[in-house]
């Protein structure tokens, strides 16, 4: 029978080994670089923490993320070049903000889709789907992961404005085809950063901005600001999680495999967040936050269209731009406007996915 220190010894010798075995499979553990030149707080850096728990759940602790957050790695104007060149494995990237690169993937910010799991999913599809868009990524040395999204645009300012007559004249902090809608519908569209926007309407040096609801909540807009119309202009979807094609390749078969589960999955994550943040957010402003609350107005159906159909013509602008690039942009668009109706007849028949769990 084995004496009592000897059962000492075998306990000791087994959680030594215990502990050894986690040490070890810790260090087993690959951690990819992941760069993102945003914050680490709001629903998308959320995502992509959930990305790396499920990437190390699912690979069996074989991989996981080493994020750096800010601009500290790559910022928003050089993650496509520096994830292709391998300073990160995996980054948050903006074709936008890197003119002629990843040029396919801004035909989901042709049109103006005010729904987030419509919009994102038909972006996924298109990207991981269609063999132009593949053959765009693998020309900048990455690979498409996955799709992220501002939600939809709707219109914050001191005044209300709900008809073209009240635009008309206002100075509304607006970039990109947003921009060029608010100019086309008689309004002065100022371009500057969400940091500066309290300021600039607190003063008046704006009388608007076109606004996401996590961003008049994250950036306290409703303290200056207190009507938000409807207008539904749509998401910026052009933009999300490239990987490094060389760090793709290293990847086991089964791994890649986990990796484009894990891409559409962190994609629906995300729209299924957006959606319920936004609803939350919406409803936190209609109760008062510290005694401010907003009132909300429905823009009438003639300004709702007109700023549409202009961003939506100011989009058509990269049509042209696709096809100097020898991108076959009409049938990008076709296909993106393809799965767009797909999944918006799938959300009206079967609601949100998240809705049945």
């Amino acid at each position: 029978m084995m004496s009592r220190i000897s059962r000492f010894a075998a306990v000791t010798v087994s959680v030594a080994a215990l502990f050894a075995g986690a040490t070890l499979a810790e260090a087993q553990t690959r951690e990819l670089r992941y760069a993102d030149f945003g914050p680490d707080r709001g629903t998308r850096a959320e995502a992509i923490k959930w990305m790396d728990a499920q990437m190390r759940e699912r690979s069996g602790g074989a991989l996981g993320l080493d994020v750096t957050w800010g601009d500290t790695l790559l910022g928003a104007k050089n993650a496509i070049d520096g994830v292709g060149n391998g300073v990160a494995d995996l980054a948050s990237v903006v074709p936008v903000y890197e003119p002629g690169k990843l040029t396919a993937w801004r035909v989901s910010d042709v049109r103006q889709i005010a729904d987030e799991y419509v919009g994102m999913m038909a972006t996924y599809e298109l990207m991981t789907q269609n063999e132009g868009a593949s053959a765009n990524f693998a020309e900048q040395g990455v690979q498409y992961i996955a799709n992220f999204t501002t939600g939809p645009t709707q219109l914050l300012s001191r005044e209300p404005i709900t008809t073209l007559a009240e635009l008309d004249g206002k100075k509304i902090r607006a970039t990109g085809n947003f921009g060029k809608s608010f100019e086309a519908n008689g309004a002065a569209a100022v371009s500057m950063s969400q940091p500066d926007v309290y300021q600039a309407l607190s003063t008046g040096t704006i009388d608007g901005t076109a606004a996401y609801a996590y961003v008049i909540d994250s950036y306290k807009q409703y303290e200056v600001a207190s009507n938000l119309t409807t207008i539904d202009m749509g998401q910026n979807l052009g933009w999300g999680i490239v990987m490094n094609a060389r760090s793709w390749s290293s990847l086991t078969p089964e791994q890649q495999t986990m990796m484009t589960e894990l891409g559409r999955d962190v994609t629906l994550y995300l729209a299924q967040k957006m959606y319920e943040s936004r609803t939350e957010i919406m409803q936190k402003l209609r109760e008062g936050i510290d005694g401010n609350t907003i009132a909300e107005h429905e823009g009438d159906e003639g300004m709702k269209k007109a700023l549409i159909d202009s961003a939506e013509e100011a989009g058509m602008s990269w049509l042209q731009g696709a096809k100097d690039q020898g991108l076959d942009a009409d049938g990008l668009l076709a296909a993106f406007d393809e799965a767009v109706v797909k999944y918006k007849n799938d959300l009206e028949a079967q609601g949100y996915p998240w809705a049945k769990q």
